[in-house]
């Protein structure tokens, strides 16, 4: 039996995997020895290949194929189109794709493994697969807590692929400092420039994917991040500094913005008027923490930003975003937190039970210190605000990505990410390019276009197979009947089981 797709021998392999992950390994371990009486030679070629025939695929960069086959070899897509079932091996997965529908694996491109202890990678990649969120981007959180996800995504076929930032780079005075529950310590402090190159060289060596760059940062200090990591070749992603405008750190070289941050203050007719007023309270302010004063300034400049929104002023700002190739992540599921109030609902409410049982206590107890706030107008301001911004950007050609800001907002990984696609939808995306927010547009931000987050040869073997149009109705991105990654099948019951063992957990 060859257990080589697992990255470690047949006698280890349950041992890599704590509770849910383990019993499901033992599932498709069980699967695949029954296949240990085929010659090895054998087994090797005609257990890699999958056909998925008659199926319609849908992408960002193809657009709609009607009754096609997907051919997969190993953990790559070897051809799309018509008759390809008679290439495929005596011995390969046969798909029957009729009336169903291929989409390439999903991406969340904003989540926290790190942000709470009972909420990590063992929660997060199982219920990631069995939504078909093949790719997770972790935006903040230290290496080390991230070291047995890491080693995991990197050596096992059967976890979403993970990308990091490392923590957050802060100011000295960090907004995420450990501080409080809800503030956990997700972050490092850099006092000037010069401590700053050596952070960034620091986290280049342990192999971070991107760098992201947050608010309490000095201008200067921002600029010799952004220039240190392009020294590694490293995007930058983040929230625009408070002692900057959103455009000056779009010009500094930040490449991608979460959550529109602090994107109001600069469509305003005089953002430099609201800079000049930032930077004189950041200079007095004597907090041991930079989150009090984030939040007051946010409070005091947010309001007065929106009723003097500047159109010239704000389609100048799209025009440069799009020049400089700057994405936006809008993270509108938790942006929306206070308007939209999802946590409220019982249908997501019913989501809590896909997590471990500690958590869906602690979050169900939680809610309650919501349950008679009614939205202000300012949160209704806000809102309106999030959703036509988002309908600008895109419709003038800036990317944009879908993440979720999970576990924050009491946001379920996996569910929360088909959340952001209705809300994206809502926003004035079309449903095709609201898929490509959460495939090739994250790709495109690592320079992975040319590997995923499409439908055709080359590409990796990564794919979702819905029984509803998610044209038709993005809410069908929902109805998940298998998953394809890195070239295995998981079928219904095998992403049903991922899903069922998490509550006991």
């Amino acid at each position: 039996m060859n257990f080589k797709l697992f990255g470690v021998n047949r006698l280890n392999v349950l041992a890599m995997f704590k509770p849910p992950f383990r019993s499901f390994v033992f599932l498709l371990a069980f699967v695949l020895t029954a296949c240990a009486n085929i010659p090895q030679s054998s087994a090797t070629k005609t257990s890699s290949q999958i056909v998925v025939t008659n199926v319609t695929a849908i992408d960002a960069i193809n657009g709609v194929r009607e009754n096609v086959d997907i051919l997969i070899d190993g953990e790559k897509i070897a051809a799309v189109g018509k008759g390809l079932e008679v290439l495929a091996s005596a011995g390969a997965t046969r798909i029957d794709g009729t009336d169903k529908y291929a989409i390439p694996g999903l991406w969340d491109a904003h989540v926290h493994l790190a942000y709470h202890p009972d909420i990590n990678h063992e929660v997060f990649f199982p219920l990631s697969l069995a939504h078909g969120i093949t790719y997770l981007r972790d935006t903040g959180g230290h290496l080390d807590k991230l070291k047995e996800a890491r080693e995991l995504a990197a050596n096992n076929a059967l976890t979403p692929d993970l990308y990091v930032s490392g923590p957050l780079v802060d100011g000295e005075k960090r907004v995420y400092a450990g501080q409080s529950a809800g503030t956990p310590d997700l972050s490092l402090g850099v006092g000037g420039p010069d401590q700053a190159i050596e952070q960034i060289d620091q986290l280049a060596a342990q192999g971070v994917d991107f760098i992201k760059a947050y608010e309490m940062l000095s201008p200067e200090t921002l600029e010799a991040v952004i220039d240190q990591a392009a020294f590694h070749k490293l995007p930058v992603t983040g929230h625009p500094p408070l002692a900057v405008t959103a455009r000056q750190a779009m010009e500094a070289g930040m490449k991608d913005i979460q959550h529109l941050r602090n994107l109001e203050m600069a469509c305003t007719s005089d953002p430099a008027k609201l800079l000049a007023a930032r930077r004189a309270l950041i200079a007095v302010d004597n907090s041991e923490y930079g989150g009090k004063l984030r939040s007051s300034l946010h409070r005091l400049q947010r309001g007065p930003a929106l009723k003097d929104q500047d159109e010239v002023v704000c389609n100048d700002l799209i025009a440069f975003m799009k020049k400089k190739g700057v994405s936006q992540t809008p993270t509108l599921v938790v942006s929306r937190f206070l308007s939209r109030q999802l946590y409220a609902e019982k249908r997501w409410q019913d989501t809590f039970a896909l997590m471990p049982k500690s958590v869906a206590d602690n979050w169900e107890k939680g809610i309650t210190r919501f349950a008679d706030r009614k939205p202000t107008e300012s949160d209704i301001a806000y809102d309106k605000w999030l959703l036509s911004m988002v309908k600008r950007l895109s419709k003038s050609g800036v990317s944009i990505l879908a993440g979720t800001d999970a576990p924050i907002g009491y946001l379920t990984p996996g569910l929360s990410l088909h959340e952001e696609l209705a809300m994206l939808v809502e926003a004035g995306l079309t449903p095709l390019e609201a898929i490509k927010a959460a495939t090739i547009a994250p790709a495109a931000f690592l320079g992975l276009e040319n590997s995923q987050g499409s439908i055709a040869p080359s590409m990796k073997a990564d794919l979702v197979l819905l029984t509803a149009n998610p044209l038709e109705n993005i809410r069908n991105t929902t109805t998940v009947e298998a998953v394809v990654k890195n070239g295995l099948h998981l079928n219904r019951d095998m992403l049903d089981k991922l899903k069922s063992e998490q509550h006991n957990h």
